[in-house]
């Protein structure tokens, strides 16, 4: 995750608050283009920078700084290429004295130019709303410059530090909710239509079927309707506080493991083979057609209705497995949905004649109700489907269990979130980084050696020159001081 700041503040305030946000760090090799008069001067100057990450600056210690006027030669197209990886190969980027339209045109660049990357831009006054709107998710701040960002915003909040539960927790969360709303959608349609593509080869293609079509209809509508409610809605995997002591996690979100054409295909094919078991299970165990004790046997519609409960069941089961956040509304959704299905055939089987529909369904209930086939069909074909894919769920998170797994498994038994705790009670700011999830303790300093620095900082302003000051008998320089000074602790 590369942070870029793109600001209108003059150059020595663009820098010092670098500093101060740990955008520029210590022993950084710090890139500085400002003032060039001509597109020569800039792509020299980029050809020069360039080399210089060649020849061996990584990019954990590099960091470039660009102005406005210069920013404006190296956005046109014959250097913008350049400009772009050069920022690219840098850990940090500042652009500062820039105009509302040079910040959109930045973002317009990494957006068009960068194959799979995701843009963000946050900002809190009418000048960030061009830049808001050209990125792919705009968040405007709320404040004392206004609305208009938040107005011009997808989403909006009310302070920058609410930013990273923004990212890490709540959007974490909301993809894997939709990744698994979207997917949970095509299995359970795959899953109940299919068995109709199976049935025509059973019946000569005569475009018979074998559910009645009132009961098709409420698939969606009644049956299935709830559960993907309350995972796109209520699901958690890990807990806020554990995603926010462990910002590592929210790689899985980058990697776009939960939803891709791999996972995809493994959800449709997963729903094949539920339909074919399903619908080939009970029609081979109905093959006989054994007869009720009054003599009437199995009809079409028994056997519809059988697989059909086998269905509903299996899908809602799925949607149990897949759950990780469990709330008296997820249970209620889910075998709340079951309990549907089993009220509507005992409901819809008493329609007609009073009502002119459903005349297929007439006696449906006394004949399900009372026989044993059906409720040894209805409970084994639907362990049957789902006791593979629970076997894999075992031993995958047993034997080979993922970051996530891990962390779910440290909430389950109260250790999540408790990393942050711990810090406040000690009394320390921590600084977690988002690539490897690391701490760091005041910039790499004692805490106490903090204190003591913070204590020459007031009475200086950013945008003043860098040239140190005798305060107590001590010399200290201003660019020292902005970078003991930690933004996340209060001090008076």
């Amino acid at each position: 995750m590369k942070v870029w700041v793109l600001t209108g503040d003059k150059l020595e305030t663009a820098v010092n608050i670098g500093y101060a946000s740990k955008q520029l760090v210590g022993g950084m090799d710090i890139m500085t283009i400002s003032d060039q008069a001509t597109i020569t001067d800039v792509q020299r100057k980029l050809s020069e920078f360039c080399g210089r990450i060649d020849r061996g600056t990584t990019e954990r210690h590099a960091g470039l700084v660009i102005d406005g006027k210069s920013l404006s030669f190296a956005l046109d197209s014959a250097v913008e290429k350049d400009f772009l990886n050069l920022a690219l190969s840098c850990k940090s980027v500042i652009c500062c004295r820039v105009s509302p339209l040079q910040k959109a045109e930045v973002v317009k660049l990494v957006r068009t130019n960068v194959k799979d990357s995701i843009t963000l831009a946050i900002g809190d006054g009418a000048n960030d709303v061009s830049m808001i709107q050209a990125a792919h998710i705009g968040v405007g701040i709320s404040g004392r410059e206004g609305l208009q960002a938040t107005l011009a915003s997808d989403y909006a909040i009310s302070q920058f530090r609410f930013l990273a539960k923004l990212l890490l927790v709540h959007g974490a969360w909301n993809y894997r909710r939709l990744a698994n709303v979207i997917l949970y959608s095509f299995y359970k349609n795959i899953c109940l239509y299919m068995i109709e593509f199976w049935f025509a080869f059973l019946n000569g293609f005569s475009g018979q079927p074998l559910f009645e079509r009132w009961t098709i209809g409420l698939y969606n509508i009644l049956f299935t309707l709830l559960a993907p409610i309350v995972l796109g809605i209520l699901d958690q995997d890990v807990s806020a506080s554990t995603r926010l002591a462990q910002p590592h996690l929210y790689k899985t979100s980058q990697q776009n493991s939960a939803f891709n054409t791999k996972m995809f295909w493994k959800w449709v094919f997963l729903a094949l083979f539920h339909s074919a078991l399903l619908f080939y299970a009970v029609y081979f165990l109905l093959w006989h057609e054994t007869p009720f004790e009054n003599g009437q046997v199995f009809g079409i519609w028994y056997v519809g209705n059988t697989v059909y409960t086998a269905v509903v069941v299996t899908v809602n089961v799925k949607a149990a497995m897949v759950t990780q956040y469990w709330t008296p509304l997820t249970h209620f959704a889910i075998w709340g949905s079951i309990a549907a299905w089993f009220l509507y055939v005992l409901v819809y089987s008493h329609f007609w004649p009073t009502f002119p529909l459903a005349v297929e369904f007439v006696g449906q209930d006394f004949k399900l109700f009372t026989s044993f086939t059906f409720y040894g069909l209805f409970v084994l074909a639907p362990a049957v489907a789902s006791l593979p894919e629970f076997m894999y769920i075992v031993f995958q998170k047993t034997l080979c269990p993922t970051s996530i797994d891990r962390a779910i498994v440290a909430d389950v038994e109260g250790r999540g979130g408790k990393m942050i705790e711990r810090d406040r009670e000690m009394g320390l700011s921590v600084s977690y980084s988002v690539s490897s999830g690391s701490s760091t303790y005041g910039d790499g300093m004692d805490p106490g050696e903090t204190e003591r620095a913070l204590t020459y900082k007031h009475g200086y302003a950013f945008s003043q020159e860098d040239h140190g000051s005798a305060t107590k008998g001590t010399f200290v320089q201003r660019r020292d001081l902005v970078r003991f000074y930690d933004t996340q602790k209060g001090h008076t």
